[in-house]
């Protein structure tokens, strides 16, 4: 899946401005980023399926860690108003006029991170970019704190005359600086000289060598945007709250997303494998199965057709077997005046017979071909049940039938291929 990354310009969004943006394939992590700039009615419409997701820069956001109040998690409606509670003497401005976000998997955490930055400012490149025909998907920031247990990250971006320095780090958060390629001003990056060495540093081509200058450690060349790759591999998500409003969309877009790793990723190649194996071993199976079902049925209607012939030769044509043989025995048994199971005397003396001991026996009942209904007749609970067993062992059905009930033959299903 094809995936527009949209950065958003620290200004409010005018008619003439252009939006950073690239465009990435399937995988990534393993290719280049290719920065465009565009004005939000001329972004690229990457072909479906597609992600279209806004990178949030590290300039516009600030990072603070909290400490919830237990059972938090339980009460998602109070969320908002908690944290703008924690953080109202940390901000300059008031909380309510700010967007939070809380760190991936915040429940599990004792002090998670909590992303902050203008709502108005973030609202209007949304419905900028949405009434320019895209649709966001995802919002995620440019540059987010690392795990307790990963090193510090300083990333140099821009170049000789627009650099800034960005420090990630896992208890303090992201902060920045500008960078002066010239003259050395790194000692403001608040890192001690314990941390330093320590730290993985990476840069931008048009500052890779001030910066590994300056820190007296080689800095790693890094590709203008690669750090973007990074971002968009994060399992942050900024859209909360108030900015749920596209949530079933997202929430598609990321399981689309992932089916579409499992279908492409090289990772789950044997995987893919397997399920293909499996999938044409049970439709052969399948097939097989089918085959010798239908050849036995097959076998068994021819069994039951000669079985017809033999028995009544005077049958020309067999289109049901048992049906015709079931009509040529009621005529043989019409013929020779035996009483069949639909017969009155018949079906009045399996009642009699089901009858339990403590019931007396119906005193209105109405005859028809096959069939016996018994009126006026009101049994218990426990009193039909057992009529009923008794009825259905001698091959009866028993059952209501408005304000009566109903005695016949209990014909079977007739089975079918």
């Amino acid at each position: 899946m094809r995936t527009l990354i949209i950065q958003l310009p620290t200004d409010l969004p005018h008619t003439a401005m252009a939006y950073p943006h690239a465009v990435v394939g399937d995988e990534p992590m393993a290719q280049a980023v290719k920065l465009q700039w565009a004005a939000s009615n001329l972004l690229p419409r990457p072909a479906a399926p597609a992600e279209n997701v806004a990178l949030v820069p590290a300039a516009a956001l600030s990072w603070h860690r909290v400490e919830l109040p237990a059972g938090l998690n339980k009460q998602p409606a109070r969320l908002q108003a908690a944290l703008q509670g924690l953080l109202e003497d940390r901000l300059l401005d008031d909380p309510s006029q700010l967007h939070l976000a809380l760190q991936p998997g915040w429940q599990n955490l004792a002090r998670p991170w909590v992303a902050v930055c203008d709502r108005a400012w973030l609202s209007a490149h949304l419905q900028a970019l949405e009434q320019a025909g895209v649709q966001v998907h995802r919002i995620v920031p440019e540059l987010h704190p690392p795990s307790d247990t990963a090193p510090t990250r300083i990333t140099a971006l821009g170049d000789s005359d627009s650099a800034w320095v960005w420090v990630s780090h896992a208890e303090r958060g992201v902060w920045g600086q500008a960078f002066n390629t010239e003259t050395p001003n790194l000692a403001a990056l608040g890192l001690s000289d314990e941390e330093r060495p320590l730290a993985v540093v990476q840069a931008e081509p048009g500052v890779v060598q001030a910066l590994s200058d300056q820190m007296d450690t080689p800095a790693r060349l890094m590709a203008p945007g690669q750090h973007w790759l990074d971002a968009i591999g994060s399992d942050w998500e900024l859209a909360q709250f108030e900015l749920r409003a596209n949530a079933q969309a997202r929430r598609l877009k990321q399981l689309q997303r992932g089916l579409d790793s499992v279908w492409r990723s090289p990772a789950w190649r044997p995987a893919r494998w397997g399920v293909l194996l499996l999938m044409v071993t049970q439709l052969a199976g399948l097939n097989a199965w089918a085959w010798k079902t239908r050849a036995d049925w097959q076998a068994q209607q021819q069994g039951w057709a000669q079985m017809l012939r033999e028995t009544f030769p005077q049958t020309q044509v067999v289109v049901d077997a048992p049906l015709q043989m079931a009509q040529q025995v009621e005529r043989l048994r019409q013929g020779s005046g035996q009483l069949g199971a639909g017969d009155l005397e018949t079906l009045l003396a399996a009642l009699g017979q089901a009858l339990p001991t403590d019931l007396a026996a119906p005193k209105q009942w109405t005859y028809q071909t096959g069939q016996l209904r018994v009126q006026d007749f009101k049994p218990s609970a426990s009193q039909q049940q057992s009529l009923q067993q008794s009825l259905s062992t001698q091959g009866y059905q028993w059952r209501a039938e408005g304000d009566a009930w109903l005695i016949q033959v209990n014909t079977p299903a007739e089975a079918k291929p």
